[in-house]
Order: C-alpha cells, then sequence, then structure tokens
C-alpha cells in the first residue's frame, strides 16, 4: 500500500541553501580566527545540529560560541543565500492535492526553516513543522519524526520520510517508516546506500510514482 503521509527534511530536500549555510560557516570561522572551511566541511556540517558539527570540529566550549556566531550571521543571509530546490513547489502541490498529510521534520532551527518555507510558499501546505531548539533530540532520534506522524494522525508503517542524508534513512529506520532519498549534489551516495534506504528517487517529481 503506498504511504498516506509524508515528512519531508527541508535543507538539501526542499530548499538549496548550502551558499548562505557556507558563507555564514566561513564568517564563523573568520569570527573566531580558525581556518576556512572547505567545501567537504561545509557540507559534512549540512545535517547535523549546530551545536554537534562545532563541537565535533572544536569542542563543546568553542561550539556554544561559534554556534551564537553562525546565527546572527545567518539571521542577515539565509534568506538570500537559499533557493527553492527544482520540482518541490509542483510536487507538493499535486500531494495537497491528493489529500496527502505532510509535515517537515529538520534539525535546522525552526524559525528559519519555518520563514524559508513561508518566502516559498510551501508552509501552508506542512500540518506541522518540528525543528532544532524546540525541545526534541536532533534527528537520527526519532521523536521528531514521531511527534509529527501523531499529529498527522498515521502510523509510522503507513507513513514515509523522504530526505537527501544518510542522517534521514537513519531517522526513518528508527521511527519505523519508509526512507526514501532524493540526493543532492552535496550528499554521499556511498553513505546514503550504507544506511540503506527503501528508495533513492533520480528527482523530487518521482515521488509522485509511489503516492
Amino acid at each position: 500500500m503506498p504511504p498516506r503521509a509524508i515528512l519531508f527534511d527541508h535543507d538539501g530536500t526542499l530548499v538549496d541553501s548550502y551558499p548562505g549555510i557556507a558563507l555564514c560557516m566561513r564568517l564563523t570561522c573568520r569570527d573566531l580566527g580558525k581556518p576556512e572551511m572547505t567545501d567537504e566541511e561545509v557540507s559534512a556540517s549540512i545535517g547535523p545540529t549546530l551545536e554537534d558539527r562545532f563541537t565535533e570540529l572544536w569542542g563543546e566550549e568553542t561550539a556554544r560560541e561559534a554556534a551564537r556566531i553562525y546565527r546572527a550571521h545567518y539571521a542577515v543571509h539565509f534568506l538570500s543565500g537559499t533557493r527553492l530546490l527544482d520540482g518541490v513547489k509542483c510536487t507538493l502541490e499535486a500531494l495537497e492535492a491528493r489529500g496527502v498529510p505532510m509535515a517537515c521534520v529538520t534539525n535546522k532551527s525552526w524559525n528559519y526553516c519555518v520563514r524559508q518555507l513561508e518566502h516559498f510558499g510551501l508552509h501552508e501546505r506542512m500540518k506541522v513543522v518540528y525543528g532544532n531548539l524546540q525541545g526534541f533530540p536532533p534527528k537520527p532520534d526519532p521523536a521528531m519524526a514521531l511527534a509529527a506522524l501523531e499529529v498527522l494522525g498515521v502510523p509510522p508503517e503507513e507513513a514515509v520520510l523522504v530526505g537527501d542524508t544518510a542522517i534521514d534513512v537513519r531517522t526513518a529506520h528508527a521511527a519505523g517508516v519508509q526512507a526514501w532519498v532524493v540526493p543532492s549534489e552535496y550528499t554521499s551516495i556511498e553513505s546514503i546506500e550504507r544506511a540503506k534506504p527503501h528508495k533513492i528517487l533520480k528527482n523530487f517529481k518521482k515521488i509522485l510514482q509511489y503516492i
């Protein structure tokens, strides 16, 4: 039976926020006196929370200050550095027309996620948006996904999580939902395959073939 509800990741799945993230990561490095991040290091920062990523790079004490600095820069660049990914808007419109309930679950800060969704005309199509700093542990912990499914009124076995990273796949497995991946140009196919998704889709519009 096709899934009755869809949970979507945000960065790399609905929007390409890499340019804004990369700029703010490099500005944060400058302000901290750290070497500028490579493209590979920036890409590895998409998916984890800021606190987890900065702790991994520089330790817990520096991570708190780095997150504060990054968020100050991102408040300036979070819209200008983000674009809607191809096929997203028309696919969400088609899913809405079919009566498929949708939600967004992300490790991005909730307020920035909502404001980007509003900017691109997607927010009204999400029954609920859950993100970082809302009291949920970050993905791949399944709490955020399970809370969203409770709002949608659909059990895990009848839902799917669509994302672009291995973190999303692990979240789906932990929540008991199907894991579908639409790889972005910034994610590793090898890491996705190791996480064992149920489907790897060529592009976002392919979702409509299975709903």
